[in-house]
């Protein structure tokens, strides 16, 4: 993170996503003419290959491989639960209930990362506002992400609620409704770590015909749909799991209210004039 972005001219990143250069913004690997080398800018790809420190590599490896262990645990404890008690039924509600929470999760995360704190805010500056923020320079970086690395982050967060949730279900079942909120959680989680993918399907260039499919039934993020995302003013279209509430929290102003009340308690947005 050694050299600074100077060009002052938008970078163009192909019809889909033109971006504005910003000033300011901190890259490493530069050439002597401000390029990266084995860029491929026209279609959005930085060329940067990243690196994480070894604790951090061990954690995301480690959660990625034991997430889906616990999560089907806990998808078995709590359904096998309320078929006990009859309430099976729940699970037909559990199921959008968990994608919208999902959708609306990603959103308040994408827009934190968008709107305030910096790269160099330790323990998130690293790990997440600087992949969000360089993702809107380099959007297509994304698609060059292996699975660990594409999900990893929300692993590491996931697995620990996951496996809290697994103990109350071994210390008090038969409650009911704690498995149908465990069930929602357990849901939620899984549809949050699978963000990321959808996230990267939306930003690659030929998709499967079954990935097209999902996109074009709207249950996973759309690339059409993000799109409005990564166009002028850059400050809509926050949700990034299917995108189902981004209509809604744009017509009411959802997030631009959010800042106001936060800037009420003191918090100001970082880097105001780049905020995407």
């Amino acid at each position: 993170m050694s050299a600074l972005v100077n060009n002052t001219g938008p970078l163009s990143l192909g019809a889909e996503h033109e971006i504005p250069a910003r000033p300011s913004q901190k890259i490493s690997g530069l050439t002597p003419t401000g390029h990266l080398p084995n860029a491929d800018l026209e279609l959005g790809y930085s060329g940067i290959e990243e690196h994480s420190t070894p604790l951090h590599r061990f954690l995301e490896h480690s959660t990625t491989y034991l997430f889906p262990l616990v999560f089907t645990g806990n998808l078995y404890l709590s359904v096998s639960q309320l078929h006990e008690l009859d309430w099976l039924w729940l699970v037909a509600l559990a199921i959008p209930l968990s994608f919208v929470w999902s959708d609306l999760v990603s959103g308040l995360v994408h827009w934190g990362a968008d709107t305030y704190f910096s790269e160099d805010t330790p323990v998130v500056g690293p790990s997440l506002v600087k992949p969000f923020r360089m993702h809107h320079l380099y959007p297509r970086d994304i698609c060059t992400h292996n699975m660990v690395a594409t999900v990893g982050n929300v692993c590491i967060i996931a697995l620990p609620m996951l496996l809290l949730c697994m103990f109350l279900l071994w210390q008090w079942p038969g409650s009911g409704w704690l498995e149908f909120a465990i069930l929602c959680v357990t849901l939620m989680s899984g549809a949050t770590v699978a963000t990321n993918q959808f996230h990267k399907w939306a930003h690659q260039e030929n998709p499967s015909r079954f990935v097209r499919r999902l996109q074009q039934m709207r249950l996973v993020l759309a690339p059409s749909h993000h799109k409005v995302h990564h166009t002028t003013p850059f400050n809509k279209h926050y949700c990034i799991t299917n995108g189902w509430l981004n209509p809604l929290l744009n017509r009411i102003r959802f997030f631009r209210r959010l800042e106001s009340g936060l800037r009420f308690f003191g918090a100001q947005a970082s880097r105001q004039e780049d905020r995407l």
